[in-house]
């Protein structure tokens, strides 16, 4: 099994691309199956219809009213909650048995990513599935690629998710197609050499001097590759597949 964890700032596209690659897979007639991780999104805002969903055991509403907890406080809570239930997760999974699983994960990554939790949920769920490979998505918002050094910023996040959950990751461009051609190009020629950010803009004092030895000369951020798609026009899917064919192989 296959399986691709969609992480990515918030308003990134994560559960539209999932939709979109969803579509790309069916059109492939690939066996895919699609994990919603989400416990606070409403069902009838998905581009897509989860065939495991998270929120059949837990949902953020109903532990705001249960533990009188804001939004914020309940999507926590409910995360944390989630690890009562892996064994039902697990359950469906091997019940469905997809080759290709997409995990739509929160809108918040942060809650998903840094807090215990979303690791522990990864490595519990799979644990006694044979042949298991994963890797990550992680999206890069163009609309957050702006100014040059948060397009950096963005790089380092993604450099943190990988050192969190230890798997294979492929970089996506998200909404190319509401972005001129030579900006999109102009992202993709920072993306794949970043050190060049620090012409656009001075620096904020040492950061440069400390970055570049420590970050901008490992080879292993400066050479993967940032995959422009749009989910409304299906461009760049394929491509995102093919690296994805990849990271899976080096999972495995």
């Amino acid at each position: 099994m296959d399986v691709a964890i969609i992480l990515g700032t918030a308003g990134s596209g994560k559960s539209t691309l999932v939709g979109a690659f969803s579509t790309y897979l069916e059109e492939k007639d690939e066996s895919y199956a699609i994990l919603n991780l989400d416990p606070g999104v409403k069902e009838e805002t998905l581009p897509y219809e989860p065939d495991i969903n998270v929120r059949d055991y837990i949902r953020v509403e109903e532990i705001m009213e249960e533990l009188n907890l804001g939004p914020n406080g309940a999507l926590i809570a409910s995360m944390d909650l989630i690890i009562q239930y892996i064994e039902d997760l697990k359950d469906e999974i091997i019940r469905l048995s997809p080759d290709v699983l997409l995990i739509d994960t929160p809108g918040q990554m942060e809650v998903f990513t840094y807090r215990k939790t979303g690791p522990l949920l990864l490595k519990t769920i799979f644990e006694g599935i044979p042949d298991v490979r994963q890797a990550i998505i992680f999206l890069f918002d163009p609309f957050l690629c702006e100014p040059p050094t948060s397009l950096l910023s963005l790089i380092l996040l993604s450099e943190s998710v990988y050192w969190r959950f230890r798997l294979p990751i492929v970089h996506a461009l998200t909404k190319i197609d509401a972005f001129p051609e030579e900006k999109i190009e102009e992202i993709l020629k920072l993306a794949k050499n970043p050190s060049l950010i620090f012409s656009y803009e001075q620096p904020v004092e040492r950061v440069e001097s400390l970055l570049t030895p420590v970050i901008l000369e490992r080879e292993e951020v400066l050479t993967r590759e940032l995959i422009p798609i749009s989910s409304l026009t299906g461009e760049g899917i394929f491509d995102l597949y093919s690296n994805l064919l990849h990271a899976w192989s080096k999972s495995g």
